[in-house]
């Protein structure tokens, strides 16, 4: 379930409700969101290790830049750092990165455009609910443009709970008509998609082959699938 080729899929005609991730979903990233995020990475490594912050920087910047050029996760993984496979995506969802956040024309109207076409639309993510309110705030989405937000005080989206919450809120659907838009590929694509939610994946550089569905280069593509 949840194989199905990103070929065949008419989102237009077959999706009803469309669920979004936040964080670089509906904003991208930048190098000063990067910067706030490895910083809180720092801080986990130097309590972890019990050095002091300037050593833990040394120690992941050798895996992650000028070393190995392993990725931010394999990086805490290969430091040793429990659960470091999680630990860029909570870093991601506590950072304080919202003074670098800014409103998007092009995302507002495509957000707008979306509601009035659609008009199910629902946030779903992994942030708690007092982060979710400040980035909102900073990027210029009104939380009213939403019908329901299931934030990580109530579910968790690894462990499928937050998917099966929304579910609950349309009980009349089928999985199939459920879109989830985010980034990231185990939460947002593999989860969602093993309950029969059809994805897309936005803001990617670079597709990967393995995950069958469509890999959007920038959030405003959705246009081109869905309006």
């Amino acid at each position: 379930m949840g194989k199905r080729s990103k070929n065949i899929i008419n989102y237009q005609l077959q999706i009803k409700v469309i669920g979004f991730d936040l964080d670089q979903t509906l904003y991208p990233k930048s190098p000063e969101i990067d910067d706030a995020i490895q910083a809180y990475l720092y801080k986990e490594i130097a309590d972890y290790k019990k050095v002091s912050l300037e050593e833990a920087e040394k120690m992941f910047k050798d895996l992650y830049l000028e070393g190995k050029g392993l990725s931010g996760s394999k990086s805490m993984e290969a430091l040793g750092i429990p659960n470091g496979k999680e630990a860029v995506q909570i870093a991601l969802e506590k950072a304080d990165i919202a003074s670098f956040l800014k409103p998007d024309e092009e995302v507002l109207k495509l957000l707008k455009d979306l509601k009035i076409k659609y008009k199910n639309l629902d946030l779903i993510t992994g942030s708690s609910k007092s982060i979710v309110d400040d980035k909102l705030r900073e990027i210029g989405i009104k939380k009213s443009i939403f019908n329901n937000i299931i934030t990580a005080d109530e579910a968790s989206k690894p462990d499928l709970s937050a998917f099966k919450m929304w579910f609950n809120f349309y009980p009349n659907l089928k999985p199939e008509q459920f879109l989830y838009i985010g980034d990231r590929p185990f939460s947002d694509f593999i989860a969602p998609s093993s309950l029969g939610i059809s994805v897309i994946l936005v803001n990617q550089k670079e597709k990967d082959s393995a995950l069958n569905c469509p890999q959007l280069e920038s959030f405003v593509d959705l246009k081109k699938k869905l309006l």
